[in-house]
């Protein structure tokens, strides 16, 4: 998927983020959302979490990574955070858009071989990433090939806008100059001569100071 600067790079500029960050956003990226309904699935098939149908108590690969974890970490933080959106009445995760793109590549990046097909499954679920070789370099071009375009698209109304005008002022004096003379008997081609040099001669809009 190529790069689009209004959909993809102008939200976050306006924040103030970098390219090179936006462009990690861009790479980490999913196509869409999780779906929760998915995830959940994904996760009980992998073993990655086990819920107890007696206790609701949770188990699993997931769990026991989250457990290893330092307490309060962003890993732990972030892993914690998916575990109850998704089981807990979420309708997706939002890891096709920043912060989460990056938070969320990060995180599953970093989990134990075990996890990876879950981690794969769940990419696969939400599109996988179209943008995976995403570059500064694109970034910038994306926008400049935008201000080009904004830039002609100015250039043309502003040429329209003049024609405009000059459009009007033609219509002005034709019809002082040029239009009584088709009423007029025994009009010369002097008298013709004269109203087009009158109308070339009065065309140029007076200068406002």
């Amino acid at each position: 998927m190529s790069i689009d600067y209004l959909r993809d790079v102008k939200p976050l500029e306006d924040q103030g983020i970098s390219d090179e960050v936006i462009a990690q956003s861009l790479r980490d990226a999913t196509a869409n959302a999780i779906p929760c309904s998915s995830a959940k699935e994904i996760l009980q098939e992998n073993g990655a979490v086990i819920i107890d149908p007696v206790t609701g108590e949770k188990s699993g690969l997931l769990i026991s990574y989250y457990q290893s974890l330092s307490v309060g970490s962003d890993s732990q933080v972030l892993i914690a955070y998916f575990i109850e959106h998704v089981f807990v009445g979420g309708s997706e995760v939002d890891t096709n858009v920043y912060p989460r793109s990056i938070q969320w590549a990060s995180v599953t990046s970093a989990m134990p071989a075990d996890l990876q097909p879950t981690v794969t499954a769940l990419l696969e679920s939400a599109g996988g990433r179209p943008n995976p070789e995403a570059s500064v370099a694109e970034i910038v071009a994306s926008r400049e090939e935008y201000q080009a375009e904004q830039a002609a698209a100015e250039a043309e109304r502003e040429a329209r806008e003049n024609f405009d005008v000059k459009k009007a002022r033609f219509n002005e004096l034709y019809n002082e100059y040029i239009a009584p003379l088709q009423i007029q008997p025994g009009v010369t081609d002097a008298d013709w001569s004269a109203a087009l040099n009158s109308m070339a001669d009065n065309f140029p809009l007076p200068t406002v100071e």
